[in-house]
């Protein structure tokens, strides 16, 4: 309990409330999932314009997902800048001890949730967000390098052809694209399992999360 009780506390009509979010990652937090999800809709659109008919035209959606392209970037060198000069960092690099507890997180969100049983307090983040935050600046390098790599064919040529060339780079970034789906929805899935299903989502909005009485 140690983790929630640093955090500031009120209490509205009876229930406690935590403050998790400052401003900034507030603020940080709804750039990147605009950005995330215009740059997976306009990366299925260039993938596929014929399937994937959600923007008028090819060189707009390039317009589009270059300007969230650089939005993402910036957003995330910032986090990373800001979580080191708070302190945040700490809270928020996967450790060996979150992979032991990740058995038990997931069972509770498959099973443990619909049968009532009490979440563990894991302070800040659980396991899974610390392991997500963790693993997503590198996907972002990965996943610009080879968008960098996909447009600019002639000048990255070698770069290119040491993965096998440019259809294994399309491949790869593809793959990452899908990455961020899976996790942007699963992160959206979780928003709702709070003890009503909007109070994850005015969390992220106000800083306050609503805390209940959970088992460590």
């Amino acid at each position: 309990m140690e983790e929630v009780k640093a955090l500031p506390v009120k209490k509205i009509d009876g229930a406690t409330f935590v403050y998790k979010h400052t401003i900034v990652t507030r603020i940080m937090h709804g750039l990147h999932l605009i950005a995330m999800i215009m740059l997976i809709l306009t990366g299925f659109y260039i993938y596929s314009p014929t399937v994937f008919r959600i923007f008028p035209s090819m060189d707009s959606a390039r317009y589009v997902h270059f300007i969230f392209m650089y939005v993402i970037g910036w957003t995330m060198v910032y986090k990373i800048y800001y979580s080191f000069v708070t302190g945040e960092i700490k809270e928020l690099i996967f450790r060996w001890r979150d992979l032991l507890e990740m058995p038990a997180l997931i069972k509770y969100y498959l099973y443990g949730i619909f049968i009532g049983s009490h979440k563990k307090d894991y302070g800040k983040y659980n396991p899974g967000q610390r392991m997500i935050y963790s693993l997503w600046p590198l996907l972002l390098l990965a996943q610009g390098i080879t968008g960098i790599a996909m447009y600019f064919t002639t000048r990255w040529a070698v770069f290119n052809n040491l993965f096998g060339g440019l259809q294994n780079i399309k491949f790869i970034h593809f793959i990452i694209c899908w990455l961020f789906a899976i996790t942007v929805l699963a992160h959206l899935y979780l928003g709702s399992t709070g003890p009503k299903v909007m109070d994850f989502y005015k969390s992220v909005v106000t800083g306050w999360e609503k805390h209940t009485g959970v088992k460590h």
